[in-house]
């Protein structure tokens, strides 16, 4: 699938012993006035968290986006999120602020891994360095502070970290959902070497369907993701997008 990455504001470099904030124990924050969806799931995956713990946290390549969702009318103009790099050495955990962001919008799909830091730690050779650094995600909203962790992987590697096996499918008069790890997948999804599309509500979309501004198939029966074929006179190519 094609993705779309957008940067924001420019980078500030700290060398600081800050405290981290609680991790995610789903696809989504759940004390927040928000949810936070991976718009490509991964597996989760344990991250040390620069300090003294390990936490739970997701593999990302530099094209994964998130978007969010208000929970509820709720002002999202007053969350403030921050994009931090955590470097782990002989030192100690140095923190790097990359970006602060004051207000977010829904139907904006951000960056996991902002551009100018890709390009950055790619030029220096340490943006895949698993075992000395991590990247994170801050979000605040009044006392409320909820904090992702991410591992950054190349985009060819992924794959084998997206593939899910072990959930369970669920149909009702709704439609289909996946339940995994405690909760229904959203977004982007690789089941058992298959692709589908499921909404914010957590129920399988089929048919055409537009994701940033490419148009892709799933399948009306299984709403799997067709490739490589001709749907109803237009040619999908080897990611699902219609030519």
């Amino acid at each position: 699938m094609k993705k779309m990455v957008r940067g924001c504001l420019a980078a500030l470099t700290l060398a600081a012993s800050m405290g981290v904030g609680n991790t995610f124990p789903a696809f989504a924050a759940q004390d927040m006035p928000f949810e936070v969806i991976l718009d490509r799931n991964s597996r989760k995956t344990s991250i040390y968290d620069g300090y003294s713990r390990y936490v739970d946290g997701n593999r990302a390549s530099e094209e994964d986006t998130f978007h969010v969702v208000a929970n509820g009318d709720v002002d999202l103009s007053d969350v403030v999120m921050d994009y931090r790099v955590l470097t782990f050495d002989e030192e100690g955990t140095q923190v790097t602020q990359e970006c602060t962001v004051y207000g977010i919008e829904e139907d904006v799909h951000y960056p996991v891994l902002r551009p100018e830091t890709v390009e950055r730690e790619s030029e220096k050779g340490m943006l895949y360095d698993e075992l000395n650094r991590c990247y994170t995600i801050e979000f605040s909203s009044g006392d409320q502070v909820q904090t992702y962790y991410f591992m950054a992987v190349p985009e060819d590697e992924m794959e084998q970290y997206r593939n899910v096996i072990l959930g369970k499918w669920e149909k009702n008069t709704q439609g289909t959902r996946y339940k995994y790890q405690g909760g229904y997948l959203k977004g982007w999804n690789l089941i058992n070497e298959k692709w589908y599309l499921f909404g914010d509500d957590g129920y399988m979309k089929k048919g055409w369907q537009e994701y940033q501004d490419e148009w892709y198939f799933l399948d009306r029966e299984s709403g799997q993701m067709r490739t490589d074929c001709t749907v109803e006179g237009y040619q999908l190519d080897s990611s699902g997008v219609r030519e």
